[in-house]
């Protein structure tokens, strides 16, 4: 835990914690698939640097559907315009309003529970979510966008629950990264854009996905089946482990779905600039133009 964890670009980081789905049945005719996300921050508790002292800054939760998954991870859309409201299925509180979890190391934790509810499994469907402060006016929308690095986990992928996911570490220290991310012609590295001056270079790692909390009634894929029949309680409950130090073997190269390699030299298309965090989605996210 450090303050790269916290957030040291402008606006501090937002974790998704857990994501929990759960068929409901609310009359013999209807049901419900109940979704439930908790977001995470974290703060110095001897030196905070936004908690009580950034009374603006709100956190945005968007449950994204259709086209606009794809056009939020390319970057043809920020969340700037994506505005809050049950028709969006997008919502944003205080920061502040965010209530104490626990102290690790001098840094305290903060969570806060955004749902969303459907009569149908989606298709497809991610959240994503970030800090802002808005209410600036300056009447220019470049500058009224104040937007934190991004966040993003798939929760359907073709009709059933993403159960990918994974987390950057630093194979120089040998921990976990806690921050955005871009992806440079050499590969991960820290930060949310490429810069001069020397910056980490970081290694992704696939994994189940650990923060996925599924109801039994939940529809999923074989896989998860076959843990559902094994288990004696009536849930899977998939958990956010504690982070333990990652000591792999020389991995191989992990390519996320979405990026293009162009010709035998292996290098990217584009310089992409994702934001992922600590155990992110493997879904390229791209900074709008003017971000």
């Amino acid at each position: 835990m450090n303050d790269m964890t916290v957030g040291m670009e402008n606006l501090p980081n937002v974790f998704i914690d857990n994501i929990t789905i759960e068929r409901i049945s609310i009359d013999q005719q209807t049901v419900q698939y109940y979704h439930s996300v908790v977001l995470k921050m974290f703060d110095n508790k001897d030196n905070p640097s936004w908690r009580n002292r950034l009374p603006g800054l709100k956190v945005k939760c968007s449950f994204v559907d259709g086209d606009n998954i794809e056009s939020l991870n390319n970057g043809d859309l920020s969340l700037y315009d994506i505005p809050t409201g049950a028709g969006n299925k997008t919502t944003a509180e205080s920061c502040d309003e965010f209530e104490f979890s626990n102290l690790i190391s001098g840094y305290e934790s903060f969570t806060s529970i955004f749902e969303f509810n459907t009569l149908t499994p989606p298709e497809n469907l991610s959240v994503y979510v970030a800090c802002f402060i808005d209410g600036l006016e300056f009447g220019i929308p470049q500058f009224d966008k104040f937007y934190g690095p991004m966040t993003a986990e798939r929760i359907y992928v073709g009709g059933v629950p993403n159960q990918e996911s994974g987390y950057f570490y630093n194979p120089e220290t040998n921990e976990e990264y806690g921050g955005p991310v871009h992806q440079h012609s050499s590969g991960y590295m820290e930060g949310s854009e490429h810069i001069d001056t020397a910056h980490a270079g970081l290694r992704y790692v696939s994994e189940e996905n650990y923060k996925m909390t599924i109801g039994f009634a939940v529809e999923t894929e074989s896989a998860l089946e076959e843990t559902i029949e094994e288990e004696s309680s009536p849930f899977t409950q998939i958990g956010l482990q504690e982070y333990q130090p990652y000591n792999p073997p020389e991995p191989s190269p992990y390519q996320p779905p979405g990026i293009t390699v162009a010709g035998s030299t292996n290098e990217m298309t584009t310089a992409q600039q994702p934001n992922f965090n600590v155990v992110g989605n493997p879904t390229t996210i791209n900074n709008p133009t003017g971000y």
